[in-house]
């Protein structure tokens, strides 16, 4: 049985320690991950893959058509690349921009298969967008770690990095999301899974040129009080979170159909940064390392002086103005890349000296604030083997309580939104 709010101390609910992520801050990051935007089609991603004149070619999470947004989706695609490289360019030397997973999964792969490849990482560290670190508790210096960006492994029946982790033997824990504790700060959780299967019908017939909002806009007007309280609702934590993309930049008629979680999703008590370490073993990658200009010709690419064959650039695609590419980009490139929008979600990690909030085994938390805040969570205390919490917040709701405050005061407002959580929980006696 779990200790309700009122029943721990006063000072029970404050978190020991935290770690507040700045994906959009960070100037190598300037985001969360890509959404397609209206008159876009999963084809734009395909476009943005393809090689350039045998010489360059941009990939990662944002180029797969198969897994947009997911780490098995940038490896794969680095993957792709790398035998890109081997296949078809005969590629003896490469450089690949960006030690992320689909940086690594290049550069591991074109490692095996015997070729010189360097890795440029502009930040200190490998891993990109995703970040394993560690929260300290009241004695110990250091402590048991959780992931601050990505954290899950999707569609873990066909991802290739879950069964990297099966081979590694490295632990993972299902999370069901379509069972969560749920919560509602008006105390009514409307019915969430009927308003997004509408809003689906919605969207699937839409013109490929409507944006969501198009779509959105006039539904809305037309709904019940209580019916618009559950569209609401689907759409802060089911698209909004999904997203983190304003209504306007996102396309109606793939918002909804393009892959997401609820496909046996695993996360890895652990961290990401096993299987990074894993796939960096062995590589030469340079941190600290930004590359500033990428040029190519018939005799071969030059990445700020570092001669090579070709050129394998991961970055993220709303970077790209950045760099300077000589000769640029061909037109159904740019045109592609038009279409791709980039989404604002950011995680905030809270260690505690006791778990004082309902739980069960799934450890999935949805808490439906007004308006929409920290809404999704994810109870880590039983995987970790100490009190903690991973939460979520996306879009507007990011810049309303998030931007513009210190560390302290965003890991406050977090767990002061668990506890407001928790308590509607015991109130409402689920």
């Amino acid at each position: 049985m779990s200790p309700s709010p009122s029943s721990a101390s006063s000072a029970a609910w404050l978190p020991s320690s935290w770690h507040v992520a700045r994906w959009g801050d960070e100037a190598y990051s300037a985001g969360s991950w890509s959404a397609l935007g209206p008159g876009a089609s999963r084809r734009d991603r395909t476009a943005i893959g393809v090689p350039v004149d045998g010489r360059f070619v941009l990939v990662g999470d944002a180029t797969s058509a198969n897994a947009p947004s997911m780490t098995h989706g940038a490896y794969d695609e680095g993957v792709r690349a790398a035998q890109w490289a081997i296949e078809e360019v005969g590629a003896r030397r490469v450089v690949v921009v960006g030690a992320g997973f689909a940086g690594l999964g290049a550069a591991s792969t074109l490692h095996r298969a015997g070729a010189d490849v360097t890795v440029l990482e502009a930040r200190d560290r490998i891993g990109g967008r995703v970040h394993t670190v560690s929260l300290q508790g009241p004695v110990s210096l250091h402590g048991p770690v959780a992931d601050a960006g990505a954290a899950w492994l999707q569609q873990y029946p066909t991802n290739s990095l879950a069964r990297l982790a099966d081979r590694l033997g490295i632990a993972t824990v299902a999370t069901d999301f379509h069972a969560p504790l749920a919560a509602a700060a008006g105390g009514v959780v409307g019915d969430v899974r009927g308003a997004l299967r509408t809003i689906e019908s919605l969207t699937a017939t839409a013109p490929v040129t409507a944006s969501l909002a198009d779509v959105l806009s006039a539904h809305l007007a037309s709904l019940t009080p209580r019916d618009l309280l559950a569209a609401r609702q689907a759409i802060d934590l089911d698209i909004d979170l999904e997203n983190g993309v304003t209504h306007d930049r996102l396309s109606a008629r793939f918002v909804l159909e393009e892959p997401g979680v609820g496909l046996g999703d695993r996360w890895l008590p652990g961290g990401y940064g096993q299987l990074l370490q894993h796939l960096a073993a062995g590589l030469r990658i340079r941190l600290s390392t930004p590359v500033r200009c990428i040029e190519w010709s018939t005799a071969g690419v030059v990445v700020d002086g570092e001669k090579a064959d070709c050129c394998i650039c991961t970055i993220p695609l709303w970077l790209l103005p950045t760099l300077v590419l000589v000769p640029g980009l061909p037109r159904t490139h740019r045109a592609a890349l038009e279409n791709i929008s980039v989404g604002l979600v950011e995680k905030v990690l809270l260690r505690f000296d006791e778990r004082w909030w309902p739980a069960n085994d799934n450890g999935y938390l949805r808490w439906y604030d007004e308006p929409a805040g920290w809404g999704e969570w994810l109870d880590l205390t039983d995987g970790v083997g100490v009190p903690m919490v991973a939460a979520l917040i996306a879009g507007d709701a990011v810049r309303r309580r998030h931007h513009g405050r210190s560390d302290q005061q965003v890991a406050i407002d977090v767990a002061g939104a668990l506890r407001r959580w928790a308590g509607e929980r015991v109130r409402s006696g689920r």
